[in-house]
């Protein structure tokens, strides 16, 4: 079959579920009249945007660069709990929507064009083999993934990876975070010279403390990383 056909049966398909199954917005549950949105514009507009003098992008970008192995940090949105920002992550971690981790890839990618910062690597946070069975995919490599449409630079996923099993950090208190990241990640034996003087951006859904990306930076630079960058779609208190 050809591209020509695959896109048109795609389309007719994508066409009948949207008369059978109308879409709406994940945070508002209006309907949206476009099927590849997933937001109403109401919706989207509601959500804050991170600006260079935002308190909190200057106090999460102090935690990371304040450890010494991270030089800089990009975001985009604040999370607030029960926003529209959050229903959108939430259907990207665990209802399935994968294309959402790459739209909003594109969108950080374009913010990282825009401040003009270059990098070897894209490395999305990995997850540990027994969440990426439960889930189907990583929500961090959906987003790398979308940074590499626009950015147009080399992503590995198997550079990086889970040293150990660790429980989800949302319920934990900060400090709590960062013991339950200690030397949790390590990088691939098997892959060290290639990240020797490398600069790589690490890349994660959101940062809360910053202890996940500060751990996995911590073995990247043991292993001759010369520059990490920390970016996230979104900032949450």
């Amino acid at each position: 079959m050809t591209t020509f056909f695959r896109t048109m049966l795609r389309t007719f398909a994508d066409t009948v579920l949207d008369f059978i199954y109308p879409p709406t917005c994940l945070a508002c549950s209006s309907h949206l009249p476009n099927g590849r949105e997933r937001l109403c514009r109401s919706c989207w507009d509601s959500i804050p945007r991170v600006t260079p003098t935002l308190p909190l992008y200057l106090e999460s970008r102090e935690k990371v660069v304040a450890s010494g192995i991270m030089s800089d940090l990009i975001s985009l949105f604040v999370f607030e709990k029960g926003g529209a920002f959050q229903h959108l992550v939430h259907a990207l971690k665990y209802q399935g929507f994968e294309k959402i981790g790459r739209e909003l890839g594109k969108q950080l990618g374009e913010r990282v064009i825009e401040l003009g910062l270059q990098a070897d690597l894209l490395l999305p946070v990995p997850l540990h083999r027994r969440k990426l069975r439960e889930r189907g995919y990583n929500q961090a490599d959906a987003i790398a993934r979308g940074m590499q449409m626009v950015m147009k630079c080399d992503l590995t996923t198997d550079l990086l990876r889970r040293a150990r099993f660790t429980v989800s950090q949302t319920t934990l208190t900060l400090e709590e975070r960062k013991k339950n990241m200690e030397n949790a990640f390590e990088v691939v034996p098997s892959r060290t010279l290639m990240v020797k003087g490398a600069s790589v951006i690490i890349v994660d859904d959101v940062l809360t403390t910053g202890a996940t990306l500060i751990s996995c930076a911590t073995a990247l630079r043991e292993a001759g990383v010369e520059r990490v960058i920390a970016a996230s779609v979104a900032l949450a208190e």
